[in-house]
């Protein structure tokens, strides 16, 4: 450890979730974090990821308890952020009053104060000044495709008439989820690398998925449409039962039928899941052992059961191609749309060798959800695939990403990822 603080508010901590092993700093926070992240894990109007970081952080500090200090926040504390003009108690302010605190009695001069909030970013700077305060919402190799911004309404006008001004340091498609002081939302933008613009997209039509939209305004879904009707490149994760395969498949057949591509190629890596029991080899030939396997059950749910899953293969509409067999493979001249499903349970090399087979007339979807359902531990950490695909295109110009963050599965779903 050395003589650095850093002091983190609830969202920057929150945005640390995943990586909160790999702390080399001095890592400080007040009580009043805590009691936000107990009211996150269990609310009704938070989404399922964000609640899982919330759970994940208060485990680790639990189990962890010297790894993390933790300053117990008293009333007069708020005094320090009252010499700065600031008279409401918000918890945000409490935070920046223990961290003001800490900085003048614990680590003078040491302390650099986190957070991803703008408007309270503009108050510690008060104190803090701009070279210590630090936002951590691109530093981190976890990346969503979305930040949250909170504007009051001279911000959010400077906003409109000043779209070609980044509010922060954005990824090239990167989506604003734009909120208003009282954390309510007002508009979802896009940066597209020199200005912000609002969504653009329209619901999926096909014979196999009737009509599909975002589900009750789903802001996540909303995105992921968007980056879908725009991108040659869609990343989608996120627990189950957020929506990812719908969406993909949906859109594949919608393009399908519309002829905009000429058919569609799942790259599957068929791996048992995580702790269950093998069944050793399925009998017939190739397709025959992929429909008996994880991914021709899950297209069977998906477009109405094996038979027709069976009847777009052998029309060639539909084609599923093992991993174990993709070397060499060149989808150039296909104008197919590709898919990469259960894409957490994929090295970095066979992630590469998948990607290095798509030629430019093809899109991509890939979905997968790196946290919570990679299989073996040969696809987890810094060998993940997915996560590497992430770290290579955000940023590039045809590529999206969204994280999905809630559920629509049903109450079972949704109490379960609480496990």
């Amino acid at each position: 450890m050395n003589n650095e603080y850093h002091f983190y508010d609830t969202s920057a901590l929150l945005e640390r979730a995943n990586t909160l092993s790999e702390f080399e700093e001095n890592i400080v926070i007040s009580t009043t974090v805590l009691e936000e992240l107990e009211k996150i894990k269990s609310s009704n109007n938070k989404d399922e990821v964000v609640k899982q970081m919330a759970r994940k952080i208060i485990r680790y500090i639990k189990n962890n308890p010297t790894e993390i200090e933790v300053i117990c926040y008293v009333d007069d504390m708020l005094d320090y952020v009252r010499n700065l003009g600031i008279e409401s108690s918000t918890p945000d302010n409490k935070i920046l009053a223990a961290a003001i605190w800490y900085d003048q009695h614990v680590a003078p001069d040491n302390t650099t104060f986190f957070t991803n909030d703008l408007s309270l970013s503009v108050i510690a700077n008060l104190y803090f000044g701009e070279d210590s305060i630090c936002s951590i919402e691109n530093s981190s190799d976890y990346y969503k495709g979305y930040v949250t911004v909170n504007l009051n309404e001279e911000e959010l006008s400077n906003l409109y008439q000043y779209p070609n001004i980044p509010l922060l340091e954005h990824y090239t498609n990167e989506y604003v989820f734009v909120e208003n002081i009282d954390g309510e939302l007002v508009d979802i933008l896009c940066w597209t690398g020199e200005r912000y613009r609002p969504l653009i997209y329209k619901t999926f039509s096909s014979k196999m998925f009737g009509t599909i939209k975002p589900m009750k305004n789903d802001k996540y879904q909303r995105c992921a449409f968007d980056s879908l009707a725009n991108n040659q490149m869609t990343l989608l994760k996120g627990p189950a039962g957020t929506g990812k395969s719908i969406i993909a498949l949906s859109y594949l057949f919608y393009q399908l039928e519309e002829g905009q591509i000429d058919k569609i190629i799942v790259f599957c890596n068929t791996v048992a899941t995580k702790n269950s029991a093998k069944l050793g080899y399925y009998p017939g030939s190739r397709d025959d052992k992929l429909l008996d396997s994880q991914i021709g059950n899950f297209l069977a749910s998906k477009l109405g059961g094996k038979i027709e899953v069976e009847r777009l293969m052998k029309e060639e509409t539909l084609i599923l191609l093992p991993l174990s067999d993709i070397r060499g493979f060149d989808t150039s001249g296909m104008n197919a749309g590709i898919y990469i499903t259960e894409a957490q349970n994929m090295d970095i090399s066979l992630m590469k060798l998948a990607l290095q087979r798509i030629g430019e007339d093809s899109i991509v979807i890939i979905d997968g959800d790196c946290e919570a359902q990679v299989d073996l531990q040969a696809f987890s950490g810094a060998n993940n695939g997915m996560k590497r695909a992430s770290e290579v295109f955000r940023g590039e110009d045809f590529y999206g990403e969204v994280e999905l963050g809630k559920i629509h599965r049903g109450r079972i779903a949704t109490t379960a990822q609480k496990m």
